[in-house]
């Protein structure tokens, strides 16, 4: 009987161990990449990150093919996590010999993971829609910072479905994901209308880079934005009134029936966001005889950057810039060099009818300044330009 029993425990055991190996072998059958034109999906968004364009065309023309069934497996790519030996390799390798450090990247290749992740998450930017918000989410912390790029990208491109998890990215503690909300809300654009008091409050972040890209997603984001956008130009915080006219300058035309918002700004206690007013007004027009008029009293600014602005900005209207005649002959005895050379430029712009500036050109044409010697130079070739002497008769 005891032998009996072996032997049908030694049968179990073979079945069980075949029937094992038969789910393995079908789930590893079913569970196969797709394939087009005889590579599979990995293949193809590797593809997409080779130096050569061809490539790249024609692996983005197959993910698209491949649609969503390729999803899927870049979500599983987009997981990879790194070798534990690769943070001891990245310190030790730089005193490694050459021949030990390529032995060492054959052997545990420390890098492929990341590199998976990083085709993976440009992959899933060519599919757009068909990509899922949550992985993404998560991969704006990858240690790569290129797969926090793509998946910022990606989500972009998803639109709406991602809005409420970049929202909640903006207050990250990591300030390369608080970026990257801001890049990817950006991307989305109009459909991220419910983004823009979160990114109005980044314009405060601890972050250098982030107010200035948070203002620009706001500009994407377009004219629903305008009215919180003006109510933050009240605010008591230099940083908001600042980033709130530059997002209002990426608006664009749309805001310009806010222009008299925007010349009060021009007397803001603060420099920077004087000069930010200037140059925004200067940029959105049309122009009116009430902007021209606060371009010309702020030629008068005790901030050389905010003279810089306006003169730029008269350089625009030449039509109304001869109304600053004597404004525009003051500044070419500017003490800052941009100005003067800017002064001399709206001269340029203004034409012959500047002919009264010719002698102080002149004189700043011998400037100490490469700069306002090239735009002295310039201007008066506008207002006398040199006749073509007439060929002889032969």
């Amino acid at each position: 009987m005891r032998r009996l029993s072996k032997k049908r425990l030694l049968a179990l055991a073979l079945i069980l161990v075949a029937v094992a190996s038969a789910f393995f072998a079908i789930s590893g059958f079913f569970d196969r990449e797709p394939v087009y034109q005889g590579k599979t999906v990995s293949d193809w968004s590797r593809d997409l990150n080779s130096p050569v364009p061809s490539v790249r065309s024609n692996a983005t023309a197959a993910l698209q093919t491949l649609g969503p069934k390729a999803v899927p497996y870049l979500v599983r790519a987009l997981r990879k996590s790194d070798p534990i030996l690769k943070k001891p390799f990245q310190s030790f390798a730089p005193r490694m010999p050459l021949w030990m450090r390529r032995g060492m990247l054959r052997l545990v290749k420390p890098f492929q993971p990341g590199n998976d992740r990083l085709a993976a998450a440009t992959a899933l930017v060519v599919l757009a829609t068909n990509a899922p918000a949550e992985p993404l989410l998560k991969s704006l912390h990858d240690p790569e910072r290129g797969v926090g790029y793509q998946s910022a990208t990606a989500l972009g491109r998803l639109g709406k479905p991602a809005v409420p998890g970049l929202i909640t990215a903006l207050n990250d503690s990591d300030s390369y994901v608080r970026s990257m909300a801001c890049y990817g809300l950006g991307i989305v654009g109009r459909d991220a209308v419910e983004a823009i008091p979160g990114l109005i409050s980044k314009f405060t972040d601890s972050a250098a880079n982030i107010p200035k890209q948070s203002a620009y997603s706001l500009g994407r984001i377009g004219t629903e934005a305008i009215e919180p956008l003006l109510e933050a130009t009240r605010s008591a915080d230099e940083r908001v009134r600042l980033h709130a006219i530059l997002a209002l300058g990426w608006i664009g035309p749309p805001t310009s029936r806010f222009a008299p918002r925007l010349i009060e700004m021009i007397k803001d206690e603060r420099p920077a966001v004087r000069a930010a007013a200037v140059e925004v007004l200067g940029n959105i027009g049309p122009f009116t005889e009430e902007s021209a008029a606060s371009f010309r009293a702020a030629l008068k600014d005790s901030d050389a950057n905010v003279r810089t602005k306006a003169l730029q900005s008269l350089g625009k209207i030449p039509q109304h810039a001869k109304s600053a005649m004597p404004e525009l002959l003051d500044a070419l005895n500017d003490k800052e060099p941009q100005v003067r050379g800017s002064a001399a430029f709206v001269l340029g712009q203004i034409g012959p009818s500047a002919e009264s500036a010719v002698p102080a050109l002149k004189a700043l044409a011998k400037d100490e300044s490469d700069f306002a010697r090239s735009k002295a130079q310039e201007a008066l070739d506008r207002i006398q330009p040199r006749k073509t002497p007439e060929p002889t008769a032969k």
